[in-house]
């Protein structure tokens, strides 16, 4: 009897830990949560606070193609300048997301990137209004650099699609919390 009772008692952890694996988001694996998350309005300057870890210049490769961003987060907003070259002397865009009504994000065109979640080393973005625009996030890796994984939903006779950039301190020896 204590065996059959011990026996239930595991099967019961067992498929509750099984569960909760299978439903718990991965913040390095948010596909399932970006393609069914719903732009949050209930965003604090304390979830933006998060965003710490992504201040400073950045070198992203697109194929052989090297990038250069600049990020700095301001009390409520985080300001994204795109650089010329690795020099940094000129930028070229800028991009701000900006904390209002509790929603976090950006307009471009006729589109609006509205956060979904924050979390200590990752941010998921949605489009504000489904089909207008694609989903991305920055995910922090244990080595300091991070990814910025951008996807784009199927849309007629095109595939769902996915890119990865890996984003590393530039230039390479800068100090965590360089802003230059």
């Amino acid at each position: 009897m204590i065996t059959r009772i011990a026996s239930l008692i595991a099967i019961a952890i067992f498929s509750t830990f099984v569960f909760s694996c299978a439903t718990s988001p991965d913040r390095n694996n948010l596909s399932a949560v970006a393609t069914q998350a719903t732009p949050r309005n209930n965003i604090t300057p304390a979830d933006i606070a998060k965003l710490k870890w992504i201040e400073g210049t950045w070198r992203g490769m697109d194929g052989d193609t090297p990038f250069y961003e600049r990020y700095r987060i301001e009390e409520s907003a985080m300001v994204v300048e795109g650089l010329k070259d690795g020099d940094l002397s000129a930028v070229e865009s800028t991009d701000r997301f900006e904390l209002v009504n509790g929603e976090f994000g950006k307009t471009e065109g006729d589109k609006r990137s509205v956060a979904s979640e924050i979390g200590d080393g990752f941010i998921q973005f949605v489009p504000a209004v489904a089909g207008k625009g694609n989903s991305f996030r920055f995910v922090r890796q244990p080595d300091g650099t991070w990814q910025a994984i951008l996807e784009w939903p199927a849309a007629g006779d095109k595939p769902a699609r996915t890119k990865v950039y890996k984003m590393e301190r530039w230039p390479l020896n800068a100090p965590a919390n360089s802003n230059k």
